[in-house]
């Protein structure tokens, strides 16, 4: 990419010349269709971490860079293979250590032997500001940029229905929350929430076998709801749901209440449990 271009301009021509193809350049990329950056951060746990994803057309390489021009992330495809192989969409997400900061603050338990790091030390190794996404395929560029904030918002209270709790599988079951009330912490502000997000996951089986993939249940919602129906055609007998509920702030972080899990009949109260 162009950053990896070093020039010596030795006459005003020469650099006129060069500065013509670059802006050239610059004028053929293509924006990617979709960019994103943010915190996910889990209210329940006290950890937190970073999210990204694009869209494009197809891309062999891509990076991306911080508001102080340092690569955070980068990824190269097959070359060779661009017609089959280029990658169109990709969502990542970084680990999410346990802050110190939220531990203290929102009082959640400590797990041994995790490693620990404080609200600052996250948030300098991601500043704010507006991170560039570069892409390239055969001679097509793609450029692309989000913005990052650090304004993140407090998660909802979750009212219903209560962790370990047994519901009918014939019938719709009603999650409820109350809104999200500021910021996570005061200094994590002003957050406006701008939408709710809803996930039901099939957790019955601790280990999915081979080739499977989760059964999942996955809504976003506006910013004045605060129930949301699960359909009685998601719910199936003899299984154990996990759920959560995430408050999304305008800038797109997001922050999750974890909801425990319900089970379905004929599992048992003392049987409905996480795997």
């Amino acid at each position: 990419m162009n950053k990896y271009i070093g020039v010596l301009c030795k006459a005003a021509m020469t650099c006129a010349a060069i500065l013509t193809i670059t802006t050239a350049a610059a004028d053929r990329a293509q924006p990617f269709k979709q960019t994103n950056i943010h915190f996910e951060t889990n209210a329940s746990a006290c950890d937190m971490g970073i999210q990204m994803s694009f869209d494009t057309d197809g891309i062999t390489v891509a990076e991306v860079e911080n508001p102080h021009g340092q690569d955070v992330f980068s990824l190269r495809a097959v070359y060779g293979m661009e017609s089959t192989s280029d990658l169109t969409e990709l969502f990542q997400e970084r680990v999410e250590p346990p802050i110190t900061d939220l531990i203290d603050a929102l009082g959640c338990e400590r797990e041994p032997g995790t490693d620990e790091i404080t609200l600052n030390e996250l948030l300098a190794a991601w500043p704010e500001g507006w991170y560039e996404f570069e892409g390239e395929s055969g001679d097509e560029e793609f450029e692309g940029r989000a913005r990052l904030t650090h304004r993140v918002p407090a998660g909802p209270e979750i009212i219903a229905p209560q962790d370990g709790a047994i519901v009918r599988d014939d019938a719709h079951l009603r999650i409820r929350w109350r809104k999200s009330n500021g910021a996570l912490v005061p200094y994590l502000g002003p957050v406006t929430i701008v939408g709710y997000h809803v996930v039901v996951a099939d957790v019955t089986a601790a280990t999915l076998r081979p080739g499977a993939t989760k059964t999942v249940l996955d809504a976003d919602l506006s910013a004045n709801e605060t129930t949301f129906l699960v359909p009685k055609q998601f719910l199936e007998p003899n299984r154990i749901y996990e759920f959560e509920v995430l408050a999304t702030e305008k800038y797109g972080n997001e922050t999750i209440t974890e909801g425990g899990v319900f089970c379905t009949p004929p599992i048992e109260p003392d049987e409905c449990e996480a795997p």
